[in-house]
């Protein structure tokens, strides 16, 4: 991947994250909770899933171009943590 590539896929990382965020935020109606308990379907596991591997991501990408992604390891540590713990 080029330099170019590289930003553009943490661009979209980054926009994935706040759109996870934002269906995080979202209340879910007593019929919805129900539908995903019968299911056993856990939203908040899937979302981490999803934001650890986006992090990874990000992480490969700013390792590439040499930007500074200290911050994005603490986070990536915190949900990694908050996984194993849980």
């Amino acid at each position: 991947m080029n330099r170019l590539e590289h930003i553009a896929t943490i661009d979209y990382c980054y926009w994935r994250l706040g759109k996870l965020n934002e269906a995080l935020s979202k209340p879910k109606s007593t019929m919805e909770q129900l539908v995903d308990k019968a299911c056993g379907y856990n939203e908040v596991e899937e979302v981490k899933k999803e934001a650890i591997t986006l992090l990874e991501q990000i992480i490969e990408s700013k390792k590439a171009i040499g930007a500074d992604y200290s911050g994005d390891s603490k986070f990536l540590d915190k949900l990694k943590n908050k996984e194993t713990h849980e």
